[in-house]
């Protein structure tokens, strides 16, 4: 059965990588409607692969039956983090939790919620001592970083996921479960999310924008938008008036690690900035990001903002995330991805209206799948357990509506239209578990919909997800292990010079090249060879041109 699942989701890569690309952001309806008759032969495909393991989902029947019969029910412990640290509510949501999971497949589970800050190092050391985490989502820890470490379970190993993961199979295309294949074992199940994103997304509050006299509401296209569509000159102009009206607070700020990623339309295949498509959509030619003008221009462009004082001087070493920091009053704007319902989200987690706008297009990159996959710990005591509740976590739509928001009449009210909302006396400061980071979590697209969102949010979402233009590289992952040496030296270099560059402290018209020749010598031009090489093969392999 594992090889079987193997070859019918590989064998169907090509086929929906390919309807997935285009170069026209107006030709994207037609190429959504191409994706879909394209696909139907990997959905027959996939529907055939569930259809043969429906015996053998007796299995997972017969494991549940054993342990709800016997009382003795495992415990799975569930990591992930978040931009606020630890809630209050961990433990009575983890019960609760626990009380569908015992019911169904007579499995606790427990959560471990850490912040955002720490989780990587957190997450390095309890997986490296052996510290019990069964599940847990890889943000920040690193997709092929956990693969090389050997932290993770080959989740098709003994069937695992045949047996005991049928509605994860159920729940993604062929070429999103390949999106997080290593040379064909597979390490991770992608979270039902955003897949593409708006690039150079900005987030203001809406009060500061009328403090202003701002009109902001003229610049929707539509009525009833979410995003207004303009340019960085608009946003240097808008974040000027704020900076005068509040010097006293940061104006601007974005998390360096993203900046690439949010904010350049390149793809950085295999998941690092060591080579990367700066024509993605119509190119596989690695080339070198930072000799590239989006590069530089960028950079260029933080320089000026941090010249006109839009930056913290305490930017360099910031841990709080963007929301935090405007909830507590000390920023005025910052970066986002844009998506579906991302306007009401971001209001919700600065606790005011803010207004987004967009600086460049919607696109999906090939890492879209394994930037932030679940995963089975290598070292997890009972893999039967842990696959069970995953699935359960993908499936399960009041499980997932506790995972992502926590406990109907403490947590949330339902309203007459069906939507959910805080309690009355309950908002995002005092709730004991109002999660901000559903993105990273298994399932949001069978969770409660949080009022403000449209009720067909997830319908919108999958559209956005299928429209949006895409990476010729999509699916691709890549090892790259025999250049580990290479990689490490040059992530090395880059993190002396990425801060400094990237939110605009020293002027990239010097500094730039200075890094470039320092990467140069630590071996980035070899690198990169390997990387052409790898995705040469993979599309060769694939049918890609």
């Amino acid at each position: 059965m594992k090889k079987k699942l193997a070859l019918l989701l590989a064998g169907a890569l090509a086929l929906t990588t390919l309807a997935g690309c285009g170069s026209k952001k107006e030709e994207a309806p037609a190429a959504a409607e191409s994706a879909k008759e394209e696909t139907a032969e990997a959905a027959g495909a996939a529907e055939e692969v569930v259809a043969e393991a429906a015996d053998e989902g007796e299995a997972a029947e017969a494991a549940a039956a054993e342990r709800i019969e016997s009382g003795t029910y495992p415990k799975v412990v569930i990591a992930y983090m978040n931009f606020a640290g630890t809630p209050k509510g961990i433990d009575r949501i983890s019960q609760k939790m626990s009380e569908i999971t015992e019911a169904k497949i007579g499995v606790d589970v427990e959560l471990q919620i850490m912040d955002s800050a720490s989780y990587s190092q957190n997450m390095n050391l309890m997986l490296a001592s052996g510290e019990q985490v069964d599940l847990f989502n890889v943000v920040s820890v690193g997709f092929m970083p956990c693969v090389n470490k050997g932290y993770l379970l080959d989740l098709e190993e003994d069937d695992l996921l045949a047996k005991y993961g049928q509605d994860i199979i159920k729940a993604f295309r062929p070429m999103e479960l390949n999106g997080c294949r290593v040379d064909g074992t597979l390490y991770g199940i992608p979270v039902k999310k955003d897949d593409a994103a708006g690039q150079f997304g900005i987030s203001i509050p809406q009060a500061l924008l009328d403090e202003i006299g701002f009109d902001y509401a003229s610049m929707y296209e539509n009525e009833g938008d979410e995003l207004i569509y303009t340019d960085l000159d608009t946003i240097e102009g808008i974040l000027s008036q704020i900076h005068e009206a509040h010097p006293e607070k940061a104006t601007f700020y974005m998390d360096k690690s993203s900046i690439v990623s949010q904010c350049l339309v390149v793809d950085m295949v295999g998941g690092d900035p060591f080579g990367v498509l700066n024509d993605p959509v119509n190119s596989l030619e690695v080339t070198d990001l930072f000799t590239g003008e989006q590069y530089m221009e960028l950079c260029r462009r933080m320089y000026k903002w941090n010249q006109m004082g839009f930056f913290s001087k305490d930017a360099l070493t910031e841990s709080l995330g963007t929301t935090v920091q405007v909830k507590a009053g000390n920023l005025c704007a910052y970066k986002t991805a844009t998506k579906p319902g991302i306007k009401q989200q971001e209001s919700n987690l600065c606790g005011e209206p803010v207004i987004i706008f967009q600086c460049g297009p919607d696109f999906k990159k090939s890492t879209a799948y394994n930037t932030m996959p679940w995963a089975i710990n290598q070292n997890c005591e009972d893999p039967v357990a842990a696959m069970q509740v995953l699935n359960l976590l993908y499936s399960d739509p009041d499980l997932a509506t506790l995972f992502c928001w926590g406990e109907e009449g403490v947590e949330w009210v339902e309203t007459e239209d069906g939507h959910i909302t805080f309690p009355e006396g309950v908002d995002a400061q005092n709730s004991e578990y109002f999660n901000n980071v559903n993105w990273e979590l298994c399932n949001q697209f069978i969770a409660r919909v949080w009022e403000g969102d449209e009720l067909t949010i997830w319908d919108r979402m999958q559209k956005f997800n299928d429209e949006a233009e895409a990476s010729k590289a999509m699916g691709f992952t890549w090892d790259n292990s025999a250049v580990s040496a290479e990689y490490t030296a040059l992530a090395n270099v880059y993190a002396e010079y990425q801060g400094q560059l990237e939110l605009g402290f020293v002027d990239p018209d010097v500094v730039v090249p200075e890094m470039v020749e320092r990467l140069k010598a630590a071996g980035l031009d070899d690198y990169m060879a390997a990387k052409q090489e790898a995705l040469n093969e993979w599309a060769a392999a694939n049918g890609i041109e």
